[in-house]
């Protein structure tokens, strides 16, 4: 499995980015990646996100999910990691599965 941090902060930053990240983009399934949106929305980093269903069933409505000042302080504090982050595009090169 990915490295949850760094999948916590990759969704973080696309968030921030404007752009929906999917479970998929990080080779999880909706129940493992739920269960790290879950941990930030928890960790007052984010809010907004919500889940249908459960299990591996999961959907995942992420479209009115909007980072908190408590998430921007903790993407700055993780700014040294995110400055080799260039996107999902290039995530497999950022984070080996």
């Amino acid at each position: 499995m990915a490295n949850k941090l760094k999948v916590m902060l990759s969704f973080m930053r696309e968030i921030n980015d404007g752009n929906i990240p999917r479970a998929s983009d990080y080779e999880l399934s909706n129940s493992e990646f739920w269960d790290i949106v879950d941990a930030c929305q928890d960790e007052g980093l984010i809010k907004g996100a919500t889940c249908a269903a459960g299990g591996n069933n999961a959907i995942l409505f992420l479209e009115n999910t909007k980072l908190t000042v408590k998430g921007l302080e903790y993407l700055n504090e993780n700014s040294a990691l995110m400055k080799t982050y260039k996107g999902l595009k290039d995530l497999r090169d950022w984070m080996p599965f």
